[in-house]
């Protein structure tokens, strides 16, 4: 019996022992200093081989039948995501619209043209039947939009360029001047309706589906304080809170100069540069795009992102060129996108007419 007890006791001891080892490597582990490095996605890797050899060893190929363009490579989630900051940073309408990603070709929504019904009702009086809102259907399509951005083969043998972040900005440059346009006056043909294509109706007098305008016409002067009044007057409080103003700066020039009759300026200069300026306590954007000789000069009001909503695909695929336009490489990068105005109701134009 005593040999026994002996030989389990031998054991635990040893139990012990090891255990304490293990425990004093762990704490020897965990006081080592920690030596952090930069390591890089192998996708993004493999995509900055691509773009300066044209070397493909990475495999995730835009072989979708979404996409025209089969055997493109799609863009790494990264890269995709230095184009977007660069696009958004450009184009006004995408920072303040709502916003859809998609893997379809197109978003569906309903939209109420009337609100529903409620009432108040005792506890034990009967509940009669409310009225239930009309629907209206709306189907938003992304649209291809591509860039063909080109660089000499002596610059992509440069090991000193961030090609990753060159190529990026390239895209976003071109993506998103041709987007930004869209967005005010596409058509809806093979591009986004824009958000000043709206059907319109007199100010004060709504319409589903039109946006209420105000017409100037005042001479040597295209719009006066009190028009300005009058539209932020004209929009609903519940779109007040999120509400801004989008105009070209050379109209932004000229209000700034305004006064009302108290001869106090309706114009409120930022403090900071990474803010914007106010117009009757409505954040002011500055959109030179939204200038164009066959278009009407207009201001545009309302809360965006009620009014107005961008649709993109998730994928943007890019070929890599090096025979076309010698000695430079092009890249043909392709993305989807869409948008539509949703709801007019929430938007109210100045149309600028001088008599």
């Amino acid at each position: 019996m005593t040999d026994m007890l002996n030989e389990r006791l031998n054991q635990l001891d040893n139990l012990i022992e090891k255990s304490t080892q293990r425990i004093e490597k762990m704490e020897i582990s965990l006081q080592r200093p920690v030596f952090s490095e930069k390591t890089t996605s192998t996708k993004s890797t493999g995509f900055s081989n691509f773009v300066r050899k044209g070397i493909e060893d990475f495999n995730q190929k835009s072989l979708s039948s979404q996409t025209e363009d089969g055997g493109g490579y799609l863009i790494p989630h990264p890269i995709v995501q230095l184009i977007n900051q660069g696009i958004a940073s450009y184009s006004v309408i995408r920072q303040l619209a709502s916003h859809t990603s998609i893997n379809s070709d197109s978003l569906d929504l309903l939209l109420e043209k009337n609100e529903s019904e409620a009432g108040w009702v005792a506890e034990t009086e009967d509940r009669p039947e409310t009225g239930t809102p009309e629907l209206a259907k709306i189907r938003i399509p992304v649209h291809q939009i591509y860039a063909k951005p080109r660089i000499s083969q002596k610059l992509l043998e440069d090991a000193s360029i961030n090609i990753d972040q060159w190529i990026s900005d390239k895209i976003a440059d071109k993506f998103a001047k041709i987007e930004n346009t869209g967005f005010l006056f596409g058509d809806g043909k093979g591009k986004p309706r824009g958000i000043l294509t709206g059907e319109t109706c007199e100010i004060n007098k709504e319409e589903w589906g039109k946006v209420s305008t105000l017409t100037t016409g005042a001479e040597g002067d295209f719009v006066n304080a009190d028009q300005i009044l009058e539209v932020v007057y004209a929009l609903k409080s519940k779109y007040l809170p999120g509400a801004a103003w989008i105009m070209p700066r050379s109209v932004a020039f000229k209000i700034a100069k305004m006064k009302d009759k108290q001869d106090q300026y309706i114009w409120q200069g930022s403090l900071s540069a990474n803010q914007p300026n106010t117009l009757l306590g409505y954040p002011v954007y500055l959109c030179d795009d939204m200038v164009q000789e066959e278009s009407p000069l207009r201001i545009v009001f309302g809360n965006i992102k009620e009014a107005y909503h961008v649709v993109d695909r998730t994928q943007m695929s890019m070929l890599r060129d090096p025979f076309s336009a010698k000695p430079y490489v092009e890249f043909y990068a392709t993305k989807r996108v869409g948008g539509d105005l949703v709801n007019c109701e929430a938007l109210k134009y100045i149309k600028l007419v001088k008599e």
